[in-house]
């Protein structure tokens, strides 16, 4: 992932924290308004981390993968994400070609 990691992990921490918060909340039969206000924190937490990682696939991997003749696959592999279809996520073959990936002896 060429996203700043620090960064994205730092959102998911906070949604985590935020989610464990709601489900207390749900457990103490807190007003449902409180609880939807919180959900939305979550949410946005979550969005924020997954713009990051869009932004940065799209900079980094989009490219190389055009440069590479492997748009088809890129096209796939960002349908598949954006519908959360896994099986098309990584295209055809199943395997993930980004190579600063492949550099860092990380596969998505």
């Amino acid at each position: 992932m060429r996203a700043e990691p620090a960064s994205v992990g730092f959102r998911l921490r906070s949604a985590q924290g935020h989610l464990e918060g709601v489900i207390r909340m749900v457990e103490d039969d807190r007003y449902c308004i409180e609880v939807l206000h919180q959900l939305a924190a979550v949410q946005g937490a979550i969005d924020r981390a997954r713009r990051d990682i869009l932004e940065s696939h799209l900079r980094g991997c989009v490219p190389e993968a055009m440069a590479e003749g492997r748009m088809d696959q890129a096209v796939d592999e960002l349908v598949g994400a954006a519908l959360g279809v896994s099986d098309r996520a990584h295209g055809e073959s199943g395997v993930h070609h980004c190579r600063h990936h492949i550099d860092h002896g990380r596969s998505a």
